[in-house]
């Protein structure tokens, strides 16, 4: 799996109603799920996101809804009402999420790091902190893009209030102090907080 993301500076109620054309075609074409979040943070925003089986597949609906006269017809209003920010692909290196039903929020920080085996060593104990805490799944991957060559991490939680619980929970017990060795040679590059608004198709 791989996901698209496109970075929008736009109003929430018209993000939800080209959400809603994009989700549509996305079906049609074959995505395996797409979502609107918002994000508070370093980048302030709504997303769109779309899920691939890979990037020939990515590369097959975007020729497909490229073409689509319709699609383009129904979308043409929100070019002129939308600014375009950012786009990137996530592809996840590990990934233990499995689709629950809820509209989740996420905490998810991105940053660079010469090492890879050391962020996927580290990340198998960060998923365990986020989990045993409350967090309903975590992922840890690349992106290429407008951030190519950065990592992201994400924590999944019913709501921000479980979040919070959770980095209260970390944050008292300094468990980071234990992952100095991979976090004092850590480039952070932002951190946001992501509010799922709706989301279609996802099953893992």
């Amino acid at each position: 799996m791989i996901v698209g993301s496109w970075q929008y500076k736009i109003s929430n109620d018209r993000a939800m109603s080209g959400y809603k054309i994009v989700s549509k075609y996305a079906e049609k074409y074959g995505a395996i799920g797409t979502s609107i979040a918002t994000h508070q943070g370093a980048d302030t925003s709504v997303y769109i996101d779309i899920g691939y089986n890979n990037y020939q597949h990515f590369g097959e609906m975007d020729d497909s809804w490229s073409t689509d006269s319709e699609f383009g017809s129904e979308m043409e209003a929100y070019f002129g009402m939308s600014e375009h920010i950012r786009m990137n692909f996530y592809e996840p290196l590990l990934h233990e999420m499995p689709f629950n039903g809820v509209k989740s929020c996420f905490a998810i920080w991105k940053f660079s790091h010469p090492n890879r085996e050391l962020v996927l060593k580290e990340s198998e104990s960060f998923f365990k902190y986020w989990m045993d805490n409350g967090s309903t799944g975590c992922t840890v991957g690349t992106l290429s893009g407008a951030d190519f060559g950065q990592y992201g991490f994400g924590a999944r939680f019913n709501n921000m209030a479980d979040y919070g619980k959770a980095a209260d929970k970390l944050n008292g017990d300094k468990v980071w102090d234990n992952h100095q060795e991979m976090l004092s040679s850590t480039i952070w590059d932002g951190f946001n907080l992501r509010r799922v608004l709706a989301e279609n198709g996802w099953k893992e």
